[in-house]
């Protein structure tokens, strides 16, 4: 060793020692090293088989390997000291003909002193939280900033991976696990999860958990997991309303005619394996011109008006969507032409209460106007079923009839 590296390394505050590549013999050590094994009235081992307890389940040789290729740049190993054996921290660095092995005590580690470093400063938010796992014991230790994030007293947050369960939402717990031992017992360096779990005013908090190997014992095997929750609600509610503005229409709250392709589809394919009847219906809520008169918020009104009406009146199979201004698109799966009319009847012709409602909001449904096309007769595809019952629709507005079959 160069002269100024053996005065730094002489005088590092953390207990230092240096392995020879090669043999695995300790060419040298610091005094803040030497002062671990004083107090026990003992001297440093000669080499790593004698100084770790570990050594015999996994050798020098393949350690120093591991260094060598990054896979492992800090471990957990017991350390004999004396006639002790005393869990320590090691965080080793490839010197080329030596290995660099600087030594943390490891055995009352303190979770507070994690949050006073510059993990402080990234905890400072609210919705962020830290959290450190020891999988051997299976040992949970949280920060006082997931207590604040899940609202839970500090001594009521999980302690083990069993607790940590009974809290995250049923659906999501295999979901989790799976991530979690996949990362424990294939080695990985990091994994990430998106899951909902239970606050301590009983709702579900959608969170992302960032997870990292922070020791792993000489073999190579995880011995620690140190891990970030971070709040992603309203990340999740703005996904969620771009779903729903995608799947449906944000007047009526039907499906959009996008969406409703998906369904219509499987119901077609349905038929055809099945054999059974399936009907589509082209309906159009202004066919006598009446709604274009009103201002465009009245017309709003009469169109939502309608559209709540009638798949109150549809079948909980029926699919109902918007696909125009003023027209919806309804499927009528396992049903015959016949079977359609008379369904189709009872929403041309309300009761007198339903009639009420229906002129409240501006709809009427002599407006209605509604054409038919069957399955297969009319078409094989859902494109040629919705140009039939669209035909069919034009023909009831040019006779004045309100239900024209194709």
């Amino acid at each position: 060793m160069s002269t100024p590296f053996e005065q730094a390394f002489k005088h590092m505050p953390t207990p230092a020692f240096i392995i020879e590549s090669n043999t695995g013999k300790l060419i040298s050590y610091n005094r803040n090293f030497e002062i671990l094994f004083e107090h026990l009235n003992a001297a440093p081992a000669a080499s790593w088989e004698t100084l770790c307890d570990d050594a015999s389940s996994q050798s020098w040789h393949l350690l120093n390997q591991k260094v060598k290729s990054g896979s492992i740049e800090r471990c957990e190993s017991l350390i004999r000291v004396g006639d002790k054996l005393i869990n320590m921290q090691l965080e080793l660095q490839d010197l080329g003909d030596s290995v660099l092995a600087c030594v943390y005590n490891t055995d009352h580690m303190d979770l507070s002193a994690a949050e006073n470093t510059l993990l402080k400063y990234a905890l400072t938010e609210s919705s962020a939280g830290l959290w450190i796992w020891e999988t051997e014991s299976d040992l949970v230790s949280c920060s006082k900033s997931i207590a604040t994030l899940l609202n839970y007293p500090l001594d009521k947050t999980p302690r083990s991976t069993a607790d940590w369960h009974k809290i995250v939402h049923p659906d999501d717990v295999k979901k989790l696990a799976t991530v979690v031992n996949e990362h424990v017992a294939l080695n990985q360096d990091y994994y990430e999860v998106e899951y909902r779990i239970l606050t301590g005013d009983q709702r579900y908090l959608w969170v992302k958990e960032r997870g990292r190997s922070y020791t792993k014992g000489p073999d190579g095997s995880i011995k620690k997991v140190i891990g970030f929750m971070v709040d992603i609600s309203h990340q999740k509610a703005l996904e969620e309303h771009l779903r729903n503005q995608a799947t449906f229409d944000e007047l009526t709250g039907l499906l959009t005619r996008s969406a409703a392709l998906t369904h219509f589809k499987k119901q077609l394919g349905l038929a055809k394996r099945q054999y059974t009847p399936l009907t589509m219906a082209k309906i159009n809520l202004d066919a006598n011109d009446r709604l274009s008169q009103l201002s465009m918020e009245a017309r709003n009104i009469a169109i939502q008006t309608s559209a709540r009406y009638i798949y109150k009146k549809i079948r909980e199979a029926d699919v109902l969507a918007r696909v125009e201004p003023d027209k919806l698109l309804l499927l009528l799966p396992n049903t015959s032409v016949r079977d359609a009319k008379t369904l189709l009847n009872h929403i041309i012709n309300p009761t007198e209460e339903e009639k009420s409602t229906l002129l409240e909001g501006n709809s009427d449904p002599m407006d209605f106007c509604i054409g038919i096309a069957a399955f297969p007769e009319d078409g094989e595809t859902i494109e040629e079923l919705a140009l039939s019952a669209n035909q069919a629709v034009e023909d009831g507005q040019a006779k004045c009839k309100q239900i024209v079959v194709n």
